[in-house]
């Protein structure tokens, strides 16, 4: 299922080559057992999920390692587009992962 959303999500942004593509990056706490991390498309003031991952983790502060695959798989996904920024919220404040 998550193969054929993430395609339908990439068929849908396929016209916007030519302009910046805003990322959000965050996360959710789950019944204070699970975190999700998710990384959205932004358009129109609205988040459109595009990769997810679910930890058995109580916090929303995640350590750089369990982020990297999800940005690796993105920046694999999106290499037609140039131009990409990724937001966050003040706590992704980690240096690891910015470098």
């Amino acid at each position: 299922m998550k193969s054929l959303y993430v395609a339908l999500v990439l068929a849908a942004i396929h016209q916007w080559k030519g302009r910046r593509l805003y990322l959000a990056l965050d996360t959710t706490v789950l019944w204070n057992r699970y975190c999700m991390i998710h990384l959205s498309v932004t358009c129109c003031g609205r988040a459109v999920p595009l990769l997810w991952r679910v930890l058995e983790h109580s916090s929303a502060t995640v350590s750089t390692d369990r982020y990297l695959p999800l940005l690796r798989l993105a920046h694999r996904l999106l290499q037609s587009h140039p131009d990409v920024m990724v937001l966050a919220d003040r706590g992704f404040a980690n240096h690891d992962l910015l470098a």
